[in-house]
């Protein structure tokens, strides 16, 4: 089975310019969603999707590009900006489609038999954002489109699903960190987030498609 969790580990040192940018990027969108919307609803779910989720794109295809063939930096990130910003709104407003749906649920809560919806929304959406970190790697560099990339990047979540939940769990010790100890942790963290991410989905597909 290829790995490429090495590779992956190595651009924490050799990449830095592409770790510092993507930092400043995603944290700008973030910010930014925050300063529109604050607060956790529908709408602000969605415009994290808008905001976040291109240039999310563009910091998974650059990492894409460092733990497959080595080739990483800034203008390469610049470049994956423009070229893959359409594919990272696309995936994003999937799981952000599906969660916005459950916190709507959750408002429309009353009683026992609004249960069911409830349940099934925050199932769906739990299965929507472990796929996800699967689905933006599978988008802009494997180009895999509709059912077939959701149904790739769930059989990825099924087979391992490990991966997503230590990339989500990576990503969550350092917004813990950020917002509790010192900010700029913050901006260090997703350029390692989207490189674990990338290593682990082709690690992953490659074994599932051998």
């Amino acid at each position: 089975m290829t790995d490429h969790l090495p590779a992956a580990f190595r651009a924490l040192w050799h990449e830095l310019p592409f770790i510092a940018a993507s930092g400043v990027l995603v944290c700008t969108a973030f910010g930014l969603m925050v300063l529109l919307m604050p607060g956790l609803s529908p709408v602000s779910v969605l415009l994290g999707a808008v905001l976040v989720g291109p240039v999310w794109a563009a910091v998974v295809a650059t990492a894409d590009s460092v733990v497959r063939d080595g080739r990483g930096g800034l203008l390469l990130l610049l470049r994956n900006l423009k070229h893959h910003a359409v594919a990272g709104l696309e995936v994003g407003l999937v799981p952000a489609a599906v969660g916005a749906l459950a916190l709507l649920n959750r408002q429309l809560y009353n009683g026992p038999i609004f249960a069911i919806p409830l349940a099934v929304s925050g199932c769906a959406t739990v299965l929507a954002v472990l796929a996800s970190c699967y689905a933006f790697s599978l988008r802009v560099t494997g180009r895999l489109r509709g059912k077939a990339l959701w149904f790739t990047a769930l059989s990825l979540v099924a087979r391992a699903p490990l991966v997503p939940l230590g990339v989500l769990a990576v990503a969550f010790v350092a917004l813990l960190l950020g917002t509790s100890v010192t900010a700029s942790l913050l901006l260090l963290a997703p350029g390692p987030v989207a490189l674990l991410a990338s290593a682990g989905t082709w690690t992953e597909n490659h074994a599932l498609h051998r």
